[in-house]
């Protein structure tokens, strides 16, 4: 496994990780959120087993990538200039939670080097999809962005970051994984081991420098999208899980009515993470054809 820091041709950084099978079928893993490019690292070594080379970077504004303006398309367009670094002709691309859209975007941006796109409980423009309670926290924040105060609304989002993990982030990386996934289903964290702790333990601390990133996704996927689902050419797998509740499998159906190239699967029985972090087989073997 390999990480490096790329310098664009406009001056701004990606933080970039590799693993897997470096001579194998490249497939880029965007990854959730709030998360960094050190998630990818659960999928090493069932990239290795289905000769996959797993490439990850952090998207602007988490760990040492330069920030930039909320956008979907923009890191789809990012992920070609990673791909084109890296010497990746052509690629897959899986997209987990608040990845997803991402990978979609990435799909698009080129559809002549993007062979497939898969979305593990990737999210969907959620506002179209759920019911919108007037509670919910971030709907002001998304409407300051719909009014044309982007700023404003990444502001709240920071500062929503800063009250839910501020603390945790003090804490040391046993106790910082509890609290982070406090209140998910013990049903749902089969998959979250020794070593998927203290790789995520190591991912939050890496990406969570600030909470750019977090803020950007939020406005990016959370506002209207600047990219178009049903455009997409290229094969796209969608998996979800019917019992998760943060994402939940109506995401998936939203997006499969929209995407004439897709094939959805349901999990039953799984939430949010076990449909990411407990189909890597399965989710390599569809975007590899293997």
């Amino acid at each position: 496994m390999t990480a490096e820091l790329l310098t664009l041709a406009d001056g701004r950084t990606l933080s970039v990780w590799e693993g897997g099978s470096p001579e194998g079928s490249p497939i880029v893993f965007h990854h959730g959120t709030p998360s960094g490019r050190l998630q990818a690292v659960l999928g090493a070594e069932a990239a290795a087993r289905h000769h996959v080379r797993l490439v990850s970077f952090n998207r602007p504004g988490y760990g040492d990538s330069t920030d930039t303006p909320p956008s979907l398309a923009s890191v789809g367009v990012d992920t070609l200039r990673v791909a084109d670094a890296l010497g990746l002709a052509e690629f897959a691309v899986l997209g987990a939670s608040g990845g997803g859209p991402y990978a979609l975007a990435a799909g698009l941006a080129d559809p002549g080097r993007v062979r497939a796109v898969g979305l593990a409980a990737g999210i969907g423009p959620w506002r179209l999809i759920e019911s919108t309670e007037s509670t919910d926290p971030d709907l002001p924040l998304l409407a300051l962005a719909d009014a044309g105060d982007v700023d404003g609304a990444l502001d709240g989002f920071r500062a929503q970051g800063r009250v839910a993990f501020d603390r945790m982030l003090t804490l040391a990386d046993e106790s910082m994984i509890d609290e982070f996934f406090r209140g998910a289903p013990a049903a749902d964290l089969g998959w979250l081991d020794d070593d998927a702790r203290r790789h995520w333990a190591a991912d939050v601390r890496d990406a969570l420098r600030t909470y750019d990133g977090y803020a950007r996704d939020n406005v990016s996927w959370g506002g209207p999208w600047d990219i178009d689902p049903t455009r997409l050419e290229v094969p796209a797998y969608l998996w979800y899980g019917a019992e998760d509740r943060l994402v939940p499998a109506s995401h998936g159906q939203w997006l499969a009515a929209r995407i004439p190239t897709s094939t959805v699967v349901i999990h039953p029985g799984e939430g949010h993470g076990g449909a990411i972090f407990g189909h890597w087989d399965e989710m390599f073997a569809g975007l590899t054809g293997g």
